[in-house]
């Protein structure tokens, strides 16, 4: 049985990594000379997935320093990722791996890429010597849960649970893998466009390792 499998990528992949690309929505696609300058700025971060041979995910990471007493330090998106083109990148202080960006192709989500994406991540931050993976996370329920149940602030969304499981299903995959939103500082308002999360991410943090 096949498996999914990851590697490093290089310039010869960019063809294959742009049609993955394509699954995101049009206004947040990377162009690809930001997917090459990502690439060349932080090589070991910039992982492929394959399926039978054919590439199916990307992730792109880079160290930086994760203090959750400052956490509202980070910012949106944006500010993290130096509007997606990478910070100047400081390994002498850095502590964490942050998970710039991910995309599965629509074909190969629910599968066991997932748990390869995350996992990964995981190993490369340990073999850098980092102490922890930072991703920031859309909160996709939340729109609906106010639609349904009415306007909960989405500090306190971020924390409800249904018979043990976080209400939001992203979140609750993340917390699958070991993840967490240390506290409600770490839920942050127009962190990146998304409707239905109302605009809002959650800081999710593994670690330390």
């Amino acid at each position: 049985m096949s498996a999914v499998t990851a590697r490093q990528a290089t310039e010869a992949d960019l063809d294959e990594i742009m049609v993955v690309e394509q699954d995101w929505e049009e206004s947040q696609r990377a162009t690809r000379a930001r997917m090459a300058a990502r690439m060349r700025k932080f090589p070991e971060g910039f992982l492929i997935f394959e399926w039978d041979g054919a590439v199916i995910g990307t992730q792109m990471s880079f160290p930086m320093r994760y203090d959750a007493a400052k956490v509202g330090g980070l910012g949106t998106w944006y500010d993290v990722t130096n509007n997606g083109d990478y910070p100047e990148i400081d390994r002498s202080t850095a502590n964490a791996l942050y998970l710039a960006s991910g995309s599965l192709k629509r074909t190969s989500r629910g599968s066991t890429a997932y748990e390869a994406m995350m996992e990964v991540s995981t190993d490369l931050a340990r073999r850098l010597g980092l102490s922890y993976v930072v991703a920031g996370a859309k909160i996709p329920g939340y729109d609906g849960y106010c639609r349904r149940f009415g306007d909960i602030d989405a500090r306190e969304y971020a924390f409800l649970r249904i018979n043990g499981c976080l209400v939001d299903p992203l979140l609750e995959m993340y917390r699958g893998h070991d993840f967490v939103v240390p506290d409600k500082d770490h839920v942050v308002p127009n962190y990146y466009p998304d409707a239905p999360s109302r605009d809002y991410g959650a800081i999710v943090v593994r670690g330390p390792l």
